[in-house]
């Protein structure tokens, strides 16, 4: 049962037998003595496709729901050891993934011996509980339609103005917001459109007047491009102190005030938080303390 559930997850055979860490025949012999002992098809195989019959769509319903009160269960088998272990699957934006490995993995592995992580640097919003994660991290809480889910704000991301001493020099370091009309700007958006502006969640009317001929969905290539003195970037802090200490960057106008990021945890909302996750949270909140 829990491995047809896969394959109906995932439409394929080959992407359940690489998740579940079994031969592909495995899965197919499988599903194929499920459907034998039930006596209905529940999935119509093509070379490149794999879709539910009818029969399969409403069996998988079913088995969805027991797949979710088995993984209930083990969350709940997991609080009742002493010392956290086992593997902890977390979802990290693109934008994010960098600057954690680097500043807080190691120390938590270091702590927790026991646990392992199973980190997916994914730029998308992923299904928590059809996809077997224990956490996603991101930036907004994203969509918490699914009453299964609980966000938790870890913490604020301060953001800044950001350029190359080179830059400033050739345009005149601006001093207050109004003298940045003149000088280019890097947009960061994840917005699939063809206006130059910033994402929805930075859009602020001080910048309504700036421009640039650049636009970039990734803030690590941001970073990237304003040393490479394309323009004036706006980033979270965090990620150029090294920069700004060796002065390939300067931050510009400081006490301009920026949309905050926000870094929230997304877990399934259950009875039972496993000791690992548990754990985990704790000591990212802590990090940023």
């Amino acid at each position: 049962m829990m491995v047809f559930a896969k394959v109906a997850e995932k439409q394929s055979f080959t992407k359940a037998a690489q998740e579940l860490g079994m031969e592909k025949s495995t899965v197919s012999s499988k599903v194929s003595q499920l459907e034998k002992r039930l006596g209905i098809r529940l999935l119509n195989r093509t070379t490149r496709l794999v879709t539910l019959t009818e029969a399969g769509d409403g069996y998988f319903q079913y088995c969805r729901r027991i797949v979710e009160s088995a993984r209930e269960a083990d969350r709940y088998a997991e609080t009742l050891t002493s010392e956290p272990q086992g593997v902890l699957r977390i979802s990290v934006p693109m934008d994010f993934g960098q600057l954690l490995v680097k500043n807080f993995i190691k120390p938590f592995m270091q702590a927790y011996p026991n646990i392992k992580i199973d980190l997916s640097v994914i730029d998308r919003e992923v299904n928590l509980i059809a996809e077997c994660f224990d956490l996603a991290l991101r930036i907004g809480p994203g969509s918490l339609k699914d009453s299964n889910l609980v966000g938790r704000k870890l913490f604020d991301i301060p953001m800044g103005l950001f350029a190359t001493p080179g830059l400033l020099k050739q345009f005149n370091e601006p001093v207050i917001l109004g003298d940045v009309k003149n000088i280019p700007f890097i947009f960061f958006s994840k917005e699939q459109n063809s206006d130059f502006k910033f994402d929805s969640m930075l859009i602020s009317e001080k910048f309504d007047e700036v421009k640039g001929n650049l636009k970039i969905n990734d803030i690590l290539t941001c970073k990237q491009a304003a040393l490479s003195g394309l323009g004036i970037s706006i980033l979270p802090v965090d990620i150029v102190q090294e920069e700004v200490s060796s002065n390939k960057l300067k931050r510009i106008i400081p006490d301009c005030k920026l949309p905050l990021l926000t870094l929230f945890a997304v877990y399934p909302s259950r009875h039972w938080i496993p000791s690992k996750l548990k754990v985990f949270l704790e000591l990212i909140e802590q990090w940023k303390k």
